[in-house]
């Protein structure tokens, strides 16, 4: 008689995994962003009561929902201004943001700037689906990168790492989900920083690919990320523009004591 072996994963302690499947495509790099972090707070024994967790719309919208931290979750774009909220009202807490192009662009990036100008404590995990477009009145997400938008026009992506900078971001990295143990150790350094940190996560949209077959499945996006990308820590950030290279530039930039 085979008796029934109750199954469980690492993770459990970490996620509200009973309501819902996954809604992330397998090889999205949000769940190797999410799984990074998790293994991030377990190596440095974090008490799960010590994090406030605030995600915005989209894909990255759920990971609050999903994990069991205090976790807040923010519809109108201004996820970064309502994290600085969470950070005054939780001085103790460590405040972590995951955001995406979305967020970011909704909110006109007034939020970000003014967030890193004030030098609030909190990390901000920028995944960078490299999925928007602009129109007259707001960002809409709905165009990869160097594909033709609704006006037939072609929409770049920021670069987030410059942006940081110049807002005072006292901590800046990048890294491709293939570099998850470089981003657990990019988390690590951020979590000790007192002041403004982010982390950028270049990880373009598999949905959107997979009409033209282009990275339209897990294999094939880590072959991308390993030969398209080239780590330089300490890179000026004006350099790090993905318009302008012929290959991604990650690492870490930004150090500040």
């Amino acid at each position: 008689m085979v008796k029934n072996i109750e199954k469980s994963h690492p993770a459990d302690c970490f996620l509200h995994a009973d309501p819902v499947s996954s809604v992330w495509c397998p090889g999205c790099g949000i769940g190797t962003v999410i799984n990074t972090f998790i293994q991030t707070v377990e190596k440095l024994n974090i008490d799960l009561n010590e994090i406030c967790v605030v995600s915005g719309i989209g894909c990255t919208g759920k990971v609050a929902e999903y994990l069991k931290f205090k976790s807040f979750q923010v519809n109108d774009g201004e996820v970064i201004k309502y994290a600085a909220k969470v950070k005054s009202e939780n001085s103790d807490s460590k405040v972590v943001v995951f955001s995406n192009n979305a967020d970011f662009l909704v909110s006109g990036a007034e939020d970000f700037i003014e967030t890193g100008k004030n030098d609030v404590n909190i990390l901000v995990i920028h995944i960078n689906n490299i999925i928007y477009t602009i129109t007259e009145y707001r960002a809409i997400p709905t165009t990869p990168f160097m594909r033709a938008s609704i006006d037939k026009d072609f929409e770049l992506p920021f670069n987030i790492p410059h942006l940081a900078k110049s807002c005072g971001a006292r901590y800046v990295a990048r890294w491709t989900p293939l570099h998850a143990g470089w981003l657990i150790y990019s988390i690590i350094d951020a979590f000790y920083k007192k002041g403004f940190s982010v982390i950028e996560v270049i990880s373009p949209c598999l949905m959107y690919y997979a009409s033209n077959d282009r990275m339209a499945d897990a294999a094939g996006r880590i072959k991308f990320y390993d030969t398209n990308s080239v780590i330089k820590h300490d890179e000026s950030t004006e350099n790090l523009d993905i318009r302008i290279n012929n290959k991604i530039i990650i690492g870490k930039f930004v150090d500040k004591k």
